[in-house]
Formats: C-alpha cells, structure tokens, sequence
C-alpha cells in the first residue's frame, strides 16, 4: 500500500507537540502510578549501585574505570533506556499487537511516515520520570569530579549522549521492522538485550569483546564513548563516528521498515 506522507517537518513537529500534551494529560488520570514511579526510581538506583558496588568489592578501580565513572556510564544507560521507553520503546514493543489485530492497517492510511507513527504515536510519563534516575548518577559524578573536568568534554559528552539516542533508536526501528511481515519473531528482544550490555563499561568484557563493540557491533558508542568524552580520555572525532554510524544504521532501519511493509498482510485480508 502507497502512503501519502508529510515530509514538512514543521508538520511532524505539531503532531508530536500533541501526542506529548494528550501523554501528558492522560498521566493526570493515573497520578499514582506516575507517583509510584518516582519512587521507583528510587529503588532502580539503589538496586543499581548494590550491584556497581559488588563487582568492585573493596577495590577503587576495576578494568579501568573507577567506581564513579562507571556510575556515570549506568546514568548514561538509565537515560538512554527510560527516555527512550517513553518516548518510542513501548509504542515498538505495541506494534507486534497492532499488526496482529489489524490496527497497522490504519497507521498506513494515514497521511505520515508510518515508522514515525508507530515509533512516537504515544508517549508515557512513567518512563519518562524513571529516567531521572539517570539524570541523578550523571549529577552525582558531575559533582563528585568537578574540578577535575573541562567544560567542554562536558558539552561534547552530552552531544555524544544525544547522538546515543539516535543510535538506541535506530537498533529498535531496525528489529522491530520485521514484526510488520513475520509477528511474533522476538527479534524485538534481541535489541532489548542488546543495548542491554551497554549498562556497564563495554571494558568489562575483555579485549576481543571490545574491538567488536568497536567495529562490527559498534554498541560502544552509545554509552562507553560518550562516558570517555566527558571524562576527557577520548578524542572528539569519536562523535562524530558516532554520528555517522547512527546515521547509516538509521537508513538500513528505513530501508527495513519499508521492505517489511511491502510484505505486509492485512489482518482482514
């Protein structure tokens, strides 16, 4: 089926502008699971640093990485993750049901980018408040090594972070494409556990590990590299690799998108 799509961007960004007010919105009616959230928060870090705290044991460096810079690369992880979740992950994990009941039929009448409506066509709040257990590890190391970090690794850290998000995304649009023409094939998890691996300094698993993390599973960059920027122990030109590879991955996980929809079968054909 040919779609009649906007390539306004302007467009797009009116469209997400409401899907953001009514996630919102919708939040008021389930106060308390957003309030439970909160708290949870709370407990995922805990759980986190219990975990952090056991690999190191009594020791202050371990594979390279003291404890507080691995804090700051499971805060990377946490943003990545829950950010992620709320604004694209969930609607992707949906989209197995929507092909399934025929909902899928109705996302590709409609006049937008049908991997843009089933990525950002809600957003969830709950997701969106965990993250900011993220946000807090980040703070902590901030404020732990101020005065030992230059401002400009800073910046350049947090604009690898962003390129992150393109990355994270991109891996889920890709893996999720193939639930369009064969549902139920749990590739979805295969990228779950996947960038799961990144929570942790890809250095923990070894020398052979990490050159294919570096080359041919490039997962390094989405958390390791820009943890290293900010940190000051690795140069700038790794963003923009990272840029670019998130680039290229992104145009497979279009191209992919698109192949599976052509062998798309309509639930009431």
């Amino acid at each position: 089926m040919k779609q009649k799509e906007y390539s306004k961007i302007e467009h797009y960004i009116k469209v997400w502008k409401h899907i953001i007010k009514a996630g919102i919105n919708r939040s008021y009616i389930y106060k308390a699971d957003v309030f439970l959230r909160f708290f949870r928060s709370f407990f995922v870090l805990g759980i986190q640093l219990l975990f952090l705290n056991a690999v190191f044991g009594s020791n202050d460096v371990y594979v390279g990485w003291t404890k507080s810079e691995a804090y700051l690369v499971m805060g990377f992880w946490n943003i990545l993750n829950y950010f992620s979740w709320s604004f694209f992950g969930v609607n992707l994990m949906y989209l197995e049901n929507k092909v399934l009941d025929g909902q899928f039929d109705y996302i590709l009448l409609k006049p937008i980018s049908s991997s843009w409506i089933s990525s950002f066509g809600d957003f969830f709040l709950h997701n969106f408040v965990t993250g900011f257990s993220g946000i807090m590890l980040v703070i902590y190391y901030l404020v732990l090594e101020w005065s030992n970090l230059s401002f400009l690794n800073i910046l350049v850290g947090l604009l690898a972070l962003l390129v992150s998000f393109i990355f994270w995304y991109s891996i889920y649009l890709f893996f999720a494409s193939f639930t369009i023409s064969r549902p139920r094939n749990g590739f979805i998890s295969v990228a779950k556990e996947l960038l799961g691996t990144t929570k942790y300094p890809i250095d923990i698993f070894g020398e052979s590990f990490k050159v294919v993390f570096y080359t041919i599973i490039p997962i390094a960059f989405i958390t390791t590299v820009p943890a290293n920027i900010l940190i000051g122990r690795e140069n700038y030109l790794y963003v923009l690799i990272a840029f670019v590879i998130s680039l290229v991955l992104l145009f497979f996980a279009e191209m992919s998108w698109k192949k599976n929809v052509k062998g798309y079968t309509s639930a009431s054909s």
